[in-house]
């Protein structure tokens, strides 16, 4: 941590470099200000790419400054369109009403890899990433947090002390939306990875069953179904 209890990119770089990470970092794909802002949180695991053969200018990134990267950015093979991942994504905005500028999106652990389970000493970054993730907690006004896949989600819930509620279904096989609630009246929706399984905008109303479980998930004043994990 560095002073007043303040996390800066400062912080990101002194652990980056201890932890033994070399393909660059990223934290916020939104600006900096949607930290004290945004009601709702869009959560990944880690940002992914390097590795061998990757070859691509990975930086060190603390915000994106003045844009919402899912929406501003193309990630596209062809570098002109959306990938799969960022579809899925702007379909979760455009359920929750959002517009582009509203929410924080951002990465529970900020250091790149090509896998998670490629990431440097993961045991010490994840713990890293709790303790900035308390920091996050601290001055978010965030109630609802929406996470690409599973693995963020507990890792969530584990900081803030959520424990599990319900297990709605996604109309996609045995994939399935888990939500946590915390003591504080916290939320979070842990969606199978947006960019695997593409469960929204399928067309021909395939997509209705992800749907209304995505939006009964994201109503907090809704009386959810109990499951035991």
């Amino acid at each position: 941590m560095s002073a007043a209890d303040e996390f800066t990119k400062d912080d990101i770089d002194r652990a980056y470099q201890k932890l033994g990470h070399r393909w660059g970092w990223s934290f916020m794909a939104t600006p900096e200000e949607r930290l004290r802002t945004a009601r709702v949180a869009i959560v990944g695991l880690n940002p992914g790419g390097g590795g061998e053969g990757d070859n691509s200018a990975f930086g060190l990134l603390w915000n994106s400054d003045g844009v919402n990267a899912y929406y501003d950015e193309k990630w596209g093979a062809d570098g002109r369109s959306d990938n799969p991942l960022q579809k899925q994504v702007k379909e979760w905005h455009r359920l929750l009403q959002l517009n582009p500028q509203d929410p924080l999106c951002a990465q529970f652990v900020p250091f790149r890899s090509p896998t998670f389970s490629k990431l440097a000493n993961s045991e010490e970054s994840v713990e890293f990433a709790r303790d900035l993730w308390r920091w996050v907690l601290s001055v978010s006004p965030a109630t609802l947090f929406v996470t690409m896949g599973k693995l963020p989600a507990r890792y969530l819930a584990q900081t803030m002390s959520a424990r599990y509620i319900s297990r709605l279904p996604t109309g996609w096989g045995r994939q399935m939306i888990d939500v946590y609630d915390s003591p504080d009246g916290k939320r979070i929706i842990a969606m199978p990875h947006p960019s695997r399984y593409r469960i929204f905008a399928r067309g021909g109303g395939v997509s209705d069953t992800a749907e209304g479980s995505f939006m009964a998930a994201a109503d907090s004043s809704n009386a959810l179904p109990v499951h035991g994990q």
